[in-house]
This record gives structure tokens, C-alpha cells and sequence, in this order.
């Protein structure tokens, strides 16, 4: 309840320094009402309240009452004025008639210590302690209130000024504090604006970064070996009079060239969108190798409604076949692909070529960079998605016995996402 009578007249978007006027005067007003409550009660229990006094009491309780009804019709200023008019008027009640002779006269210079607070302007400060210095001379002049050796000396008019510049001074220092504050703290959220918007770019270029080596993932796919040799495979199938082959190797070719467009404007694909292109690419080069050429393909039906990052899968199976198999000279060429899931979703890809090492030779004797870069653009691309998911990506190869087995992990997302 005294909370709620404390913040009465405080709305939304005040400043700071006038809500805790409009608490402090509220807080004033409830604890002279309780006071003079107090002093009613008491002087009735002594039987000393006299008709007048109780008069002055409740008429004293009514002004405060109506200060804090000011304060709810948000007439702040208003009812600051009145509060000093009607403080001075009780002092000066107080003092010279209902407690007359005991040294209240001292409490004046409550006044200028509250303007100090209440108000921000000088005149308003200066006007108080000028108040409070009349209050205290002028009714012991006309009144005789003390005897003259006991009351009216000068000095007491330079200790309330003493006081008062002193509350004054440390006022303003306060107040400058309170502004070098602010200024603080708006160059603290400036910098921290400054921090998310540099973190907003920083996102962004990894969008863009991302989207370069989806680009150059792409290309790494399509690469011109590869075409050269369907184009060349459909050529030897046409002069061989190999038409229906001729025609089925085209169509499926022209027809991975759309998916790999297609999905080179998407960051992730469905499971069987990425499994689709893989099939039409083995089977592809199931037409060029003809019978010297398997694969299997293993762990589809693990595999439940996810998204992958597109085209990452097929170029580590173009490798497999371009740099492991084509220089296999005996025996069957055979790929194996196994799909698993777990917290990541993982491909292992394992062909029965001559290895990497002498892969590696091979191409370093034939000058050969297309491997270096196919292998370079997934790995920069898996690295930016490892930095953005923060998790177990990547791929490295495992030593066999026989050829090539490469493991790759790669993030997932449920296909309702």
C-alpha cells in the first residue's frame, strides 16, 4: 500500500532524476501525515489537544493529501511549489506559536536543502535560502521570541549559507558524475551497436563466402574432364551404332547437368535429391566403364526425412573413380558407398583402386590440379559449415589394405525445418 501511494504520478517514460523527485515528495507527504497521525493520537492520550491545534493538524494532513493529488494529475511542478509554500507556512506555525522558545527555528533551512533537489534552476535555490533567512530573523524581531542574547546573531546567517553551498557543491559534482555516467554508457551501447552490426556483416560474408564455394563446388562437379569424357563416350557409343545407348547416356546427362543446377542454388537438399544426382552420376559412368565398372550403394533406408548440404557427396565419388579406378588395370573397378546418421550425418566411400599415394604420383607427374582443387573447395566449404554448426565436420581418409576409403561427415537438418 505505501509502495503504491509512493508512486503515484509515475508514467512511462520519465526520467530518472523525476521519478525519484515524485517518490521522495510522496514519501515526504505519508510520513508527515503519520507524524502529525502520531502527534493527534498522542495529545489526545495526554489530554492536551486543544480545538485549535487539532484544526491546524488536520488542515496541515489535507495539504499534504491534496500535494500527492497533484502528483497522481501529474501537475509535478505545481505541486512542488505548494509543498515549499505550505512547509514554510507549518514551520513558521511550529515555530513561533506551538513550540515557541525550543530552537525550531533551525529547521528552516530544510527548505533550500530540498530545493536543491526539487528544482534545477538558481533562482529557485537562492529564493529558498533567502526564505529560510527570514523566517528566521524577521518573527524573532517583531515577536521577541528570545532574549537578545540568546538568539538573532549573525553567525547563524553564514551557517546556513555554509551548509547550503556546501549541499549545493556537492550537488553539481554529483550531477557531473552522473553525466560523465551517461556518456559512458551511450559510447558503451554505441560500441555495442557498432559490435552487432560488425557481427551482422561478419554473417553475411559468410553467407557470401558460402554461397562462393557452393559456387565453386559446383564447378568442381562440372569440371571439363568429366564432360569431356560423357561427351567422348557418347561419341564412341554413335560410331559404334550404339544409338539407344547414345541416347540413354544423353538424356542422363543432360538430365544431371539440370540437378546440378538446380541444386546449386540451394544450401541444403533433401536425402533423396542428393541420392538422385549420385545415381544418375554412377550410372553414367556405369555406361562409359561398361562392365569393368560396380558400385553399391548401402544405408539409404537409415536414412529418414533430413536435408543435406548440396553437392558435397558427388565429387568425392568423381574422385574416387577419376583417380582411384581409371588407373586400375586388372580386375573389375568397384565403388562402395555407405550412408549412416548419428549427430552427423556420414557417408564412407570406399573403392578397390590404386590409392592415394599412388594417385598423388600420378597426378604430380602428369601435372594434374583438378583433384587438389575439387578436394580444396569441399574442404573450405565444410570448414565454414563446421564454424557455423559447431560440431564434428569435416572428412579424412582412412588407410586400407586396398584402394581408397574416405569418410565424410556432414551437418543435417529435419526436412520440416
Amino acid at each position: 500500500m505505501i509502495r503504491k501511494i509512493i508512486n503515484i504520478g509515475i508514467v512511462k517514460n520519465l526520467p530518472t532524476k523525476e521519478i525519484k523527485r515524485i517518490r521522495v515528495l510522496n514519501f515526504t507527504c505519508v510520513f508527515c501525515i503519520v507524524d502529525l497521525l502520531f502527534f493527534i493520537i498522542l495529545r489526545l492520550l495526554l489530554n492536551a489537544l486543544s480545538f485549535s491545534i487539532g484544526l491546524a493538524f488536520l488542515v496541515e494532513m489535507l495539504v499534504f493529501v491534496v500535494i500527492i493529488f497533484l502528483q497522481y494529475k501529474r501537475e509535478y511542478f505545481i505541486a512542488r511549489v505548494v509543498f515549499f509554500i505550505a512547509f514554510a507556512c507549518i514551520l513558521f506555525y511550529h515555530c513561533n506559536f506551538l513550540i515557541k522558545g525550543n530552537y525550531s527555528e533551525y529547521y528552516y533551512l530544510i527548505l533550500p536543502i530540498a530545493s536543491l533537489f526539487f528544482f534545477d534552476k538558481n533562482i529557485h535555490h537562492y529564493t529558498s535560502l533567502l526564505l529560510c533567512l527570514v523566517l528566521f530573523f524577521v518573527p524573532n524581531y517583531f515577536f521577541k521570541v528570545y532574549e537578545e542574547g540568546d538568539f538573532g546573531y549573525f553567525h547563524t546567517a553564514i551557517f546556513f549559507l555554509g551548509i547550503f553551498l556546501a549541499i549545493r557543491y556537492f550537488k553539481i559534482e554529483n550531477q557531473r558524475n552522473e553525466e560523465e555516467l551517461f556518456r559512458i554508457n551511450e559510447l558503451v551501447l554505441e560500441q555495442k551497436e557498432a559490435l552487432e552490426k560488425a557481427y551482422e556483416e561478419l554473417e553475411q560474408r559468410k553467407q557470401a563466402e558460402l554461397a562462393h564455394f557452393q559456387l565453386k563446388s559446383l564447378k568442381a562437379q562440372m569440371n571439363p574432364h568429366f564432360m569431356f569424357n560423357a561427351m567422348n563416350s557418347i561419341q564412341n557409343l554413335v560410331l559404334k551404332g550404339g544409338k539407344h545407348e547414345a541416347y540413354n547416356y544423353l538424356t542422363k546427362f543432360s538430365s544431371l547437368i539440370r540437378e546440378n543446377l538446380n541444386m546449386s542454388e540451394k544450401s541444403f537438399v533433401s536425402f533423396e535429391e542428393e541420392l538422385s544426382l549420385l545415381e544418375k552420376y554412377l550410372e553414367l559412368e556405369k555406361l562409359r566403364f561398361r562392365k569393368d565398372f560396380e558400385y553399391s550403394i548401402q544405408g539409404m533406408e537409415r536414412i529418414n526425412d533430413i536435408k543435406v548440404p548440396s553437392m558435397i557427396i558427388q565429387p568425392f565419388v568423381e574422385n574416387s573413380i577419376k583417380h582411384g579406378l581409371l588407373h586400375k588395370l586388372n580386375g573389375v573397378k568397384m565403388v562402395k558407398i555407405t550412408f549412416d546418421i548419428d549427430e552427423v550425418f556420414k557417408c564412407v566411400i570406399e573403392d578397390n583402386g590404386i590409392g592415394v599415394k599412388a594417385s598423388k604420383e600420378i597426378n604430380l607427374k602428369n601435372r594434374n590440379q583438378n583433384n587438389s582443387f575439387s578436394t580444396n573447395a569441399i574442404k573450405d566449404r565444410l570448414s565454414l559449415l563446421k564454424d557455423y554448426y559447431k560440431t564434428d565436420i569435416g572428412f579424412h581418409y582412412e588407410q586400407v589394405k586396398e584402394g581408397t576409403k574416405v569418410i565424410i561427415k556432414i551437418p543435417y537438418i529435419n526436412s520440416d525445418e
